[in-house]
């Protein structure tokens, strides 16, 4: 349970970016975007595959332009909460659509 006063959201946020090490349940797709970049999208679990758990968070890194900040959304419904699974469903129109509706970190 968190402190009274803390934003759920954000603190979620941290903990993603800070399990990037390689600790967190995730896995790592690279796709081209629309405009010829290449990104990286980390499929993270967070809280759990059950069917109450939330969607995965992906985390968007331009691998061709490392000053482009990081972006963030989340695995549509319907995806599998399996980071392994879903880097499978997901094609790359998806995730460039997934990077398209992201949010800058």
């Amino acid at each position: 349970m968190g402190r009274i006063g803390t934003d759920p959201d954000a603190s979620l946020l941290k903990k993603l970016l800070f399990r990037l090490d390689g600790a967190a349940n995730s896995r790592r797709v690279e796709f081209t975007s629309i405009a010829g970049n290449r990104w990286e999208a980390e499929l993270s679990l967070h809280s759990g595959m059950n069917p109450q758990s939330p969607r995965l968070k992906v985390l968007f890194r331009c691998k061709s332009n490392p000053e482009e900040p990081q972006r963030y959304n989340e695995a549509p419904s319907g995806v599998s909460k399996d980071p392994r699974k879903a880097s499978e469903e997901l094609s790359e129109d998806d995730l460039r659509e997934l990077l398209s509706e992201s949010v800058k970190v």
